[in-house]
């Protein structure tokens, strides 16, 4: 049996009830159960990484969205919920919550109904896992 048993049924849940701490917990341990090899010392190995684990679970996910001051790393949108995720490679979690911050990232979004998660995750290449992530409401 499989000790390292992710449950992506609990994991497309979360997102779909706006639990955004369990599902970066979800993400983080995903992780961590990687092999270093396969992971390579770019953001963008991080970021097509999340891409496609979103696509493939049925989100509507975008990459690089464009704004009128600079690009998203991950826009996740669900019929409640909207995710704006900035990605950091050695650097912090609050960097890219500034960075979401600073380039409004989510004014596009003002009138929406549904309730947005911003969130900055860092990424560490020593260790190829997410070494901090913070979330705002």
């Amino acid at each position: 049996m499989d000790k390292n048993i992710f449950s992506i049924t609990r994991f497309v849940k979360d997102i779909e009830k706006g639990k955004a701490e369990d599902f970066m917990r979800h993400i983080e341990n995903f992780f961590a159960n990687d092999d270093y090899q396969v992971m390579g010392n770019l953001e963008l190995y991080f970021q097509n990484t999340l891409y496609m684990f979103f696509r493939l679970m049925g989100f509507y996910v975008e990459v690089e969205r464009h704004t009128t001051d600079g690009r998203m790393d991950i826009l996740m949108q669900t019929s409640q919920y909207i995710y704006i995720l900035e990605l950091k490679l050695d650097k912090s979690a609050d960097e890219a919550l500034a960075q979401i911050e600073a380039k409004g990232y989510a004014k596009p979004f003002a009138d929406d109904a549904r309730q947005l998660f911003k969130m900055g995750i860092n990424f560490s290449t020593s260790t190829r896992r997410i070494d901090g992530w913070k979330i705002v409401e």
